[in-house]
């Protein structure tokens, strides 16, 4: 893997490698001394997080430099990667604020090569997500949203109380046109014209199935 990724890098299309994360907005937080700093989270996949970032140092500074292009499109700041520390026993500093992240342009940077693939699980990113909801990565190409309405009085017999709006990484699900009962981001993109919606009556929860695009 890390030679193929070589030599896509050499060659005069290095665009065809794109690697999968979500850059979020700029924020200002104290730091050890208590001083003013700039945060910005970098959520990366769990699927390349695993694959590649775990063992290889190749795929590490690879995305060191991919994150400092990414941000610097972005936010327009500039970043020296020589500078970067690797955290021991730790992938994060402080809690990731995955709401925060917003529509990012077509062009982003989520995508994956062909041979690194997602098996059937639940997705269990650093980011919190409503407890009456599940997020299911299926193959690594489906995303299948599970959300629990147990808790809907009076309770729901048919989709026409509610009004699911999405886009390619954001769903919204209205009910009786007044209260918002869901309001998430997704880790990847997805293919929201051809997304699916299911009432399932007897488990009194609401699937919505889409393709993911990588």
């Amino acid at each position: 893997m890390q030679d193929e990724v070589a030599k896509l890098l050499d060659s005069s299309d290095p665009s065809k490698y794109r690697i999968p994360l979500c850059v979020g907005d700029v924020e200002v937080v104290l730091d050890r001394k208590g001083e003013d700093s700039v945060k910005i989270d970098v959520i990366v996949n769990s699927t390349f997080y695993l694959v590649q970032l775990e063992k290889s140092e190749f795929f590490r500074q690879l995305l060191l430099l991919v994150i400092s292009e990414a941000v610097e499109k972005k936010h327009d700041i500039t970043i020296d990667v020589k500078g970067a520390i690797k955290l021991k026993n730790r992938k994060c500093v402080g809690d990731l604020s995955a709401q925060r992240i917003r529509k990012k342009p077509r062009e982003a940077f989520i995508r994956e090569v062909e041979s690194v693939k997602q098996s059937e699980g639940p997705i269990h990113e650093q980011y919190c997500l409503p407890k009456n909801c599940l997020l299911i990565l299926r193959d690594g190409r489906q995303l299948e949203v599970n959300l629990k309405l147990a808790s809907v009085v009076p309770s729901i017999k048919n989709t026409d109380r509610l009004n699911v709006r999405m886009n390619d990484d954001h769903l919204l699900i209205i009910l009786d046109r007044k209260q918002t009962i869901l309001d998430i981001y997704f880790p990847v993109k997805v293919d929201y014209k051809r997304v699916e919606a299911k009432l399932l009556l007897d488990e009194g929860i609401l699937r919505i199935l889409t393709p993911v695009i990588w």
